[in-house]
């Protein structure tokens, strides 16, 4: 290779790499520009310290009952209280973010998994496949989502996992829906037309050029289903058919918490803030990244 051949490639990949860096400036310009949006991302980043070192910054152990303090109010010795058997309250609390955070992202990922590749075999295919698909969509759309996800729970014995799989019989509906109406679009593109007159493999068009036009979407979709995830945890938990105790939940916290709050404000207050904190923090970072990936905002 010339040294001026090789000179202009050089410049050709150093341009696409300004390129890409521009790209990702003006995604984190745009993201933070929401103050939401940041909160959300400070706060999730909080959450899985706090779930993921829960047994070494607890307290006191999750499970310990003392009746010589049962329904403390905040004290020194316990900040956030104690519940009717004497356990503290915030240990619980930071116990209680590992479930939600489980059952949040697991059912996230677990829809991704299966409505995408859905998604985008239908789209790109057509035909007889995503006339199959799309009755699918239409039948689980028409499933009147909590009554499953309640008949599900019921039948199974109601632990995390168990949870994610009911929550995830529907949950793959929309993310297969988003890709293939981006895929339906993708696949009459100039570039992916000319891969396929080149004979490049099905396989490799789907995965190098049809995927990348929907990952940023993607990203924003798995983002937004969080919190439908960990309200509908918390409020099956606060039913008494989500996580069983001992084992912490703030929809369970919660609910216990309700026989108690016209004396005992602060058993029900604590469980029931951290769960709407949560669920304006995922939608504010979701929106934040729809935001983010919307190439039509001014920088």
């Amino acid at each position: 290779m010339s040294k001026a051949k090789a000179l202009k490639k050089s410049r050709k990949i150093g341009a696409d790499e300004v390129v890409r860096a521009s790209n990702w400036v003006a995604s984190w310009r745009r993201f933070r520009r929401s103050g939401l949006a940041m909160f959300g991302l400070i706060y999730f980043i909080f959450i899985i310290l706090v779930a993921v070192l829960a047994p070494w910054i607890s307290p006191y152990p999750y499970d310990k009952v003392d009746y010589n303090v049962t329904l403390q109010l905040p004290t020194w010795q316990h900040w956030m209280g104690t519940d009717g058997l004497g356990r503290d309250l915030m240990t619980r609390l930071m116990w209680g973010a590992r479930p939600m955070l489980m059952v949040g992202v697991l059912t996230g990922a677990v829809g991704m998994l299966i409505g995408v590749p859905l998604g985008i075999l239908a789209g790109y295919l057509g035909g007889a496949f995503d006339w199959f698909v799309q009755r699918l969509v239409d039948l689980f759309s028409s499933l009147p989502n909590y009554l499953l996800v309640l008949f599900l729970v019921m039948v199974m014995s109601p632990t995390v996992m168990n949870l994610v799989l009911a929550l995830s019989v529907t949950s793959w509906v929309g993310s297969c829906r988003l890709v293939r109406g981006l895929t339906l679009s993708a696949r009459e593109y100039d570039f992916v037309e000319a891969a396929r007159a080149l004979g490049i493999p099905t396989r490799r068009i789907l995965t190098k050029h049809v995927f990348p036009q929907a990952a940023p979407l993607l990203l924003w979709s798995f983002a937004s289903s969080i919190p439908a995830s960990v309200f509908a945890e918390a409020g099956l938990s606060y039913l008494g058919i989500g996580i069983r105790p001992p084992t912490p939940s703030w929809g369970q916290m919660m609910g216990g918490g309700g026989a108690y709050w016209l004396y005992y404000w602060h058993v029900a207050l604590f469980p029931s803030l951290c769960i709407v904190v949560s669920v304006l923090a995922f939608q504010g970072l979701a929106d934040g990244l729809r935001q983010a990936i919307d190439v039509n905002v001014n920088i």
